[in-house]
Formats: structure tokens, C-alpha cells, sequence
């Protein structure tokens, strides 16, 4: 499940469209929290209540039936240095499988700064209106692994295991929901340069990933809280179609 970092950092971080090898800051993350995020949830340990196996076949479950996925996003950088969190950013997220059962997806945030991210058929794109600049980066071989970009919905546990090493750390409620706490460790060089551990918290009912929090080599992390979730309805095919304005600088 490994594809390339450029790709990784259109939807996982949040862009300011510094077009280097990694484009800081775009994406795939994180709840607003204006608050102590230990204090504002409650967290049960007891390891006798958590069997691996258990939740890793309730996902399973939940991924032979998936089709598709929407949601409200909401997303926020925690910057360690200065100990506080960079400004929220809302949004929508889109999910579906297409054709031979390839990811497609579409990640658009509204506000503060509107930006748009598209995975279709193997080819990923990044657009910032306001500056009227987008990149693309086709996938190649690797567009088998675009789904690694909605970690937690619908994947098979089984290709998650080649990537990662899995651990559950607890249960905790949220939004109202029991879920299970997953911690997942890379396993690979190259994953573990964008993210040193993956957090998701599976919804215990439905065994889907509801949050995620993306820890990075320097103790910065990202947080993602889906909201408003909608699974298996009907996505319409111009969704995932990023049409660009003739003004619009295209870097490749």
C-alpha cells in the first residue's frame, strides 16, 4: 500500500502550493479543537474488552459491502513548536469506488481558503482557486493504492496489515459513538517519513473510521473528524471531474 509522497501530501496535508519534492499543508485532516482533547472525551483501557481480530473483522464486514462515502470535513494542524493548533478549515469529502474497482475521491474545503483535491482514475489533482494554481501527479502503477488516502473506509484490514503494524489502545466515545481506538505504525521508510503513527477511531456499530489523527516525525499531528456521514448513496459521476479555468497555471 505504498505510493509516491507527493501524492500522500496533496490529501494528508494542507497546501500551500510550495511545489517542492512535498507540498506542505493540504488535506486529508483533522477536528477543530479548541479545547484539551483529553479532557473532552472519555477513554476506557481495559484490555479485556479489546480483541483485535474483533474489530479488524467488523471493518472487514463493513468493507465487502462499501460503496461509497460522504461527509463534512473538518480539519486542524497541531504545531508543536508553538504548542497550538494553525486555523480550522471545513469542507466536504467524497468517496467511491469506481471502474475495476479504482478510488476515486474529492476533497474540497470552503473555508477559510477554498481548495480543491481530486484523485480519478489514477491521476491526482490539486487546485487552489484563489491563486490559480494547480498541480497533477499521475499515480502510474501506484493507482491501486489511491484508497490508502481514505484510510479507515472501507479497506481491506488484510492490505492495511502489509502496511502497517496494527494496535488497538483503548476504546473512547465520540460524537456521541463507542469506537475503537487503532493505532497503526509503519512499517516502511517511506510512509514513516510523512507519518510516524496513524490513529483512527472506528466507529464500534458501523466499523468505519469516523476521526484520524496523523502524527508526524516532529511530534506535529493532524486531526480529521468526518461529520454528517452518508454510506452507499449515489455520488454524481461529475463529482470527480476538475474541470480547471484556462487561467489556471497547471504544474505536472
Amino acid at each position: 500500500m505504498e505510493f509516491k509522497n507527493e501524492a500522500a501530501s496533496f490529501f494528508f496535508f494542507r497546501p500551500r502550493l510550495r511545489f517542492s519534492a512535498t507540498i506542505i499543508l493540504m488535506a486529508f485532516v483533522a477536528f477543530s479543537v479548541c479545547y484539551d482533547l483529553a479532557a473532552a472525551r472519555v477513554t476506557e483501557t481495559n484490555p479485556e474488552e479489546l480483541d483485535l481480530k474483533q474489530v479488524l473483522a467488523l471493518m472487514n464486514k463493513f468493507g465487502r459491502s462499501f460503496r461509497s462515502f460522504t461527509a463534512k470535513i473538518s480539519q486542524k494542524k497541531y504545531i508543536a513548536v508553538l504548542k497550538e493548533f494553525d486555523q480550522e478549515e471545513k469542507g466536504a469529502f467524497f468517496y467511491e469506488r469506481g471502474r475495476y474497482n479504482q478510488a476515486r475521491l474529492r476533497k474540497e474545503i470552503v473555508s477559510p481558503t477554498p481548495s480543491i483535491a481530486v484523485i480519478d482514475e489514477g491521476i491526482v489533482t490539486a487546485y487552489e482557486p484563489r491563486v490559480k494554481q494547480a498541480r497533477r501527479i499521475d499515480l502510474g502503477k501506484d493507482k491501486d493504492k489511491a484508497e490508502f488516502l481514505a484510510i479507515g473506509i472501507g479497506q481491506s484490514p488484510a492490505k492495511l496489515e502489509e502496511t502497517f503494524h496494527m494496535k488497538l489502545s483503548g476504546t473512547e466515545w465520540l460524537q456521541g459513538r463507542k469506537t475503537h481506538v487503532l493505532e497503526l505504525r509503519p512499517k516502511s521508510a517511506k510512509i514513516s517519513a510523512l507519518f510516524s503513527v496513524i490513529t483512527l477511531w472506528i466507529d464500534a456499530d458501523r466499523g468505519m473510521s469516523i476521526q484520524q489523527k496523523l502524527a508526524e516525525p516532529n511530534s506535529d499531528y493532524t486531526l480529521v473528524t468526518f461529520s454528517d456521514l452518508k454510506v452507499n448513496t449515489k455520488i454524481p459521476n461529475g463529482t470527480f471531474a476538475l474541470k480547471l479555468p484556462k487561467d489556471v497555471q497547471l504544474i505536472q
